[in-house]
């Protein structure tokens, strides 16, 4: 009886450090992260390039992060917001509104002022 109980605590230790060497620590996560977005974006035709990247917080298994870079040459912001569990993550990120408009903005005023051409 002996036997099976000590086989019995030795496979769920040995089931438990193989689950929790399967975690990724905050940072290759994050590194993860951007490659996604980098590569969404390259297959979508465009370029992103990442200037910065704050995972954020964790609270319980979410992330809020930000993500600033240059999405062809025009800077944008992203919020991102990724679920962390474990072994895999599920990753989602939205463009702030307010960036785009403050970048049409400038467009336009540059527009007016007549620093951009615009071409038929």
């Amino acid at each position: 009886m002996k036997k099976v109980v000590l086989v019995f605590v030795f496979a769920v230790s040995a089931a438990v450090m193989f689950n929790s060497c399967k975690n990724i620590t905050e940072d290759e996560l994050a590194e993860k992260v951007k490659k996604e977005m980098v590569n969404y974006e390259k297959g979508e035709g465009k370029n992103l390039e990442v200037i910065s990247f704050d995972l954020g917080q964790k609270v319980d298994e979410k992330y809020n992060g930000v993500l600033k870079g240059r999405l062809n040459g025009q800077e944008v912001v992203y919020d991102v917001v990724v679920i962390d569990e474990g072994s895999d993550y599920d990753v989602d990120w939205d463009i702030r509104k307010e960036e785009i408009e403050d970048s049409l903005k400038t467009e336009v005023q540059d527009a007016l002022k007549g620093n951009v051409e615009f071409v038929n």
